[in-house]
């Protein structure tokens, strides 16, 4: 007795511990949205390229820049007066030379003796020779410290700032895409998720059904056992197909449990939280409206991909051009350099590549590359168009293949009621009951499979159109 009551206990208890949340399909995909890993790596990704488009808005104001520095020489730097000594010797005593002649001429009007010449240069020569440096003097440290700013302004760049903005746009628009790639794709998979799970509802319910009925086909077999009217082996049939019914119910069981957690992880979901599914596959497979159109996330982006080639190709074409910049300089430390420099200068500067081996093989990659995405798109959209059009034909194929199982799995349940009838009446057997039960379960196996396959194609074509969540308009 307090067994019982320990039983009873723990049961009322486990639905108050176990509060599993019931979400549909739409409720899956919202979490979806905002839990699974692969749209928060795309989502991420996005916004990195967000912050890089916003960085390139400002590519046109001036750069300004502390330029600051310590320098050791491995020398002080010297003037080389040794190397200019003859010059300043020769020069100087001919200067003299020249000044004493030039005076001499004004007083007299004669020029000075060629001897007196002679002697005026000789000596001048040996008086500088006799007090010329011998040795290379020191004009500078030979460590200094120097800071100033520099500010460099684009004029003209030949289209590059342009070309980098909308380079930084493409960028982000294709993340935009492919965020919108990876949301449709998670849409996708979790709408085939879901729906796996319904079948394996549908399939559960009809189980636990036919168990119920093989249930009680082993009581009534055990009751005309006891009044001696069937042999026992009749009655093992029985045994058997119960025993069988238990353990492909365990089996879906444990099938659900492991499509929950695929349906979990795909959510972003702890595998450990409590959730619970309980809708069941449709019974009517209504046909949707077939479009032309199509707005194929793959297909978007390598749109966007194209864009970013055409956009690297104008890139590619702005560097044959010119750059022309606003320069400007202070120096605010610069008492110790060598020579004195002004401490301000403004002025124009030009920077053009006359010669670059690999612009031109560049170009060419570029518009390549421009050509490669055009064949891409053309290729996806051929593949989308097709993959369309297999879809429909599928969704026809399959609701005709539907409606003729559901007529056949109807008909096993007469068959199944004029058996046991038949049983009760000792015209038929207990394995003829048995035979009925499982013809019963795998016909509605069969027509259930058709369903699950006919909603796996409906999701496909709504996600090769683009439109993955279109699909919630038919699973509630």
């Amino acid at each position: 007795m307090k067994l019982k009551t320990l039983i009873s206990a723990m049961f009322l208890s486990f639905p108050v511990v176990l509060s599993a949340q019931q979400l549909s399909l739409k409720d899956c995909i919202s979490r979806a949205a905002e839990n699974n890993t692969a749209i928060r790596i795309a989502r991420q990704s996005l916004e990195t390229r967000q912050k890089l488009e916003n960085a390139t808005q400002d590519n046109a104001l001036p750069k300004v820049d502390l330029l600051a520095g310590y320098n050791y020489l491995g020398e002080p730097i010297k003037v080389n007066l040794q190397q200019v000594k003859d010059g300043i010797v020769e020069g100087t005593a001919s200067q003299s030379v020249s000044s004493a002649n030039t005076i001499y001429s004004a007083i007299t009007g004669n020029q000075l003796p060629q001897t007196i010449q002679d002697i005026i240069y000789k000596t001048s020569r040996d008086i500088i020779n006799a007090v010329y440096p011998n040795y290379n003097p020191e004009v500078a440290r030979q460590s200094y410290f120097l800071a100033g700013i520099t500010v460099r302004q684009p004029i003209y760049l030949g289209g590059k700032l342009k070309a980098s903005r909308e380079l930084a746009r493409q960028q982000t628009e294709s993340g935009n895409a492919n965020l919108d790639a990876a949301k449709d794709l998670t849409t996708y998979n979790i709408a085939l998720q879901y729906i796996q799970v319904m079948y394996l509802n549908s399939m559960l319910a009809k189980q636990q059904e036919i168990l119920q009925s093989l249930n009680k086909n082993e009581s009534y077999a055990q009751s005309l056992l006891k009044a001696e009217i069937i042999p026992p082996y009749q009655k093992n049939w029985a045994d058997v197909a119960r025993a069988q019914g238990e353990a492909s119910l365990k089996s879906l069981q444990l099938e659900k449990e492991n499509a929950m957690l695929t349906l979990k992880d795909l959510m972003g979901m702890p595998l450990n939280d409590p959730l619970e599914i309980s809708e069941i596959l449709p019974e009517e497979n209504p046909l949707p409206i077939f479009s032309k159109e199509t707005a194929n996330a793959d297909l978007r982006l390598l749109e966007s991909k194209k864009a970013e080639a055409e956009t690297g190709l104008n890139i590619t074409r702005s560097l044959s051009m010119p750059n022309i910049f606003a320069i400007g300089n202070v120096q605010f430390f610069r008492k110790d350099l060598p020579l004195i420099t002004p401490p301000w200068l403004i002025g124009v500067e030009m920077q053009w590549t006359l010669f670059d081996s690999e612009r031109k093989s560049k170009r060419l990659a570029s518009e390549s590359l421009v050509k490669e995405a055009d064949l891409l798109i053309q290729q996806k959209q051929q593949a989308v168009n097709l993959a369309s059009k297999i879809a429909e034909n599928k969704l026809v194929a399959i609701r005709e293949q539907s409606e003729t199982l559901d007529k056949a799995r109807k008909q096993t349940y007469t068959t199944t009621e004029m058996v046991r009838k038949r049983l009760e009446n000792s015209l038929s057997s207990v394995k003829d009951v048995n035979d009925a039960l499982q013809l019963q379960y795998e016909s509605e196996k069969l027509f259930y499979t058709s369903v699950v396959a006919y909603q796996a194609a409906l999701a496909t074509y709504f996600y090769i159109n683009g439109n993955p969540e279109d699909i919630t308009g038919y699973i509630r």
